[in-house]
């Protein structure tokens, strides 16, 4: 890689003052070492996702492509060849994992799919089993929707090479539950949430991390959002009360705003989703969403708001169509 590559590579990683730095000594041994590229690539990488929540997803989606073309291209440059190109194949799966979830969550199904694809295999290739389980997490749940069987044969498949990590917590609560749910099978549902706790338990506190987007980590608040979420969908919302009060004690004052808008969704669908379903309640839960993301605008969001009019009009008689109208243009 040129010295001009490099240079363009550390003001996208670390901006421009890494670069004056580096300009004022000639000797740029240090900044083409591989050791120090691949250092700098997974602080991008690191960066990327502790600002997940809370970034536009269109800047973290632009900032991840560059990044995924340097942790692409690098061994072949290099030729590395041993523990040096199986570590560098391993960060370009992680970052290829970052950029399929940007895609997912932008509604760029067909893109997200490839990229998961692709993700998977190459963890797999680098021994890393729960992060390509993560990979293939993403994919189930893009299928879920069109075949909820294929969705539990992925998820089946990711487990098995989940071992015993946060990954597996997360397919059983997020992606096992989920297709249980979209077939109505109630009992799936609290079987998986059920299995996804006991995992949960066995984990320590560093395994669990921060509510929100991770690749290595599952928090108590993303697995009570997504039991919740679950069980809402089965028509057994005083079930999922107690997970949504979980969840939104352990995120409410996190900051990460996108695990907040997703809770906020989930306490509006609950509100409509009971015996006496409350429309004002569901209101109030999805404009105070719908308010958190406006600076954050997703197809994710606008697909959640859709969807909780629709059912809230099913079940009140009213919808939502002051938040449906905010919402249409995210999509």
């Amino acid at each position: 890689m040129s010295d001009a590559v490099d240079r363009r590579f550390l003001l996208r990683t670390f901006g421009a003052s890494a670069v004056a730095v580096s300009l004022e000594h000639p000797n740029l041994e240090n900044l083409r070492s591989t050791t120090d590229l691949h250092q700098a690539c997974s602080a991008a990488l690191a960066a990327a996702i502790s600002g997940y929540e809370t970034s536009d997803l269109t800047s973290t989606a632009s900032s991840m492509r560059p990044l995924e073309n340097t942790t692409r291209t690098i061994p072949r440059q290099r030729r590395l060849r041993g523990r040096d190109a199986i570590d560098w194949m391993r960060l370009h799966a992680a970052v290829t994992v970052v950029s399929a979830g940007t895609d997912y969550d932008r509604g760029l199904h067909t893109d997200a799919a490839t990229r998961s694809d692709r993700a998977a295999s190459l963890a797999r290739a680098a021994g890393d089993g729960p992060l390509a389980a993560r990979a293939l997490a993403l994919r189930a749940r893009m299928v879920r929707q069109y075949s909820p069987a294929v969705s539990l044969q992925i998820a089946g498949a990711a487990a098995r090479i989940a071992g015993h990590s946060p990954s597996r917590a997360m397919i059983a609560g997020k992606v096992v539950a989920g297709a249980y749910a979209a077939t109505g099978d109630t009992a799936g549902v609290r079987d998986a949430v059920a299995r996804a706790w006991r995992t949960m338990e066995a984990l320590d506190a560093e395994a669990h991390g921060r509510p929100g987007f991770a690749i290595e980590t599952y928090s108590p608040a993303d697995l009570a959002l997504a039991s919740a979420e679950a069980l809402t969908t089965v028509g057994a919302p005083e079930e999922a009360r107690p997970y949504l009060v979980k969840a939104y004690s352990l995120i409410k004052d996190s900051g990460q705003t996108g695990m907040i808008v997703s809770v906020r969704m989930a306490q509006a669908r609950a509100a409509v989703s009971g015996e006496r379903p409350d429309h004002y309640e569901a209101a109030e839960h999805a404009a105070a969403a719908v308010a958190l993301a406006a600076d954050r605008p997703a197809e994710w969001v606008a697909r959640l708001v859709r969807d909780v009019s629709n059912l809230a009009e099913e079940r009140t008689g009213h919808a939502l169509d002051d938040l449906v109208a905010a919402t249409a243009s995210w999509v």
